[in-house]
């Protein structure tokens, strides 16, 4: 039982603890580095990507709507979910280890 809660601990990241803004300002971005190579991937299936590679659940809105093109390469999983969100203007929540993408304002 105390390996489970530590491999949780461990694959959950740090900034999914708190609940609130994945990208808000000045938040610190702790995720595992990945690599991340895509061209005209729609949105939806490029943040299914990165909640895996996070170990996280998520929930995208039926309004998030793109293709997105990037490469990236060792860059923190949270970090490049924020980014491609900033592209979108959509906004991230945290509520314990569930991503909510949606819509920014």
């Amino acid at each position: 039982m105390v390996r489970a809660l530590v491999l949780a601990a461990i694959l959950l990241p740090q900034v999914a603890a708190a609940d609130g803004d994945l990208c808000a300002q000045g938040v610190k971005h702790h995720g595992a580095p990945i690599d991340l190579d895509v061209k005209d991937a729609d949105v939806h299936d490029v943040f299914r990507l990165l909640s895996d590679a996070g170990h996280v659940n998520l929930v995208v809105a039926d309004d998030v709507a793109g293709k997105v093109t990037v490469k990236l390469k060792r860059v923190a999983w949270d970090l490049a979910a924020c980014t491609i969100a900033a592209v979108h203007h959509l906004r991230i929540d945290v509520q314990a280890n569930i991503l909510l993408v949606r819509r920014a304002g």
